[in-house]
């Protein structure tokens, strides 16, 4: 699984959004589909900065 995040990481080291959920939205959180994504990126980074951690220890 972590391999398929890191796949999913674009040149410039940010994830982009891929399926956006269909319906209303009250204000967009991103800039569009295939574009890069702050809160995919932030929650990659979660993900691989835990992964990392507790490979050390």
């Amino acid at each position: 699984m972590i391999d398929l995040v890191r796949s999913k990481r674009d040149a410039d080291g940010r994830w982009p959004l891929g399926n956006p959920h269909p319906g209303e939205l009250h204000f967009p959180l991103d800039d569009g589909e295939g574009k890069p994504s702050r809160w995919n990126t932030l929650r990659a980074l979660r993900v691989l900065r835990w992964y990392e951690q507790r490979a050390l220890t």
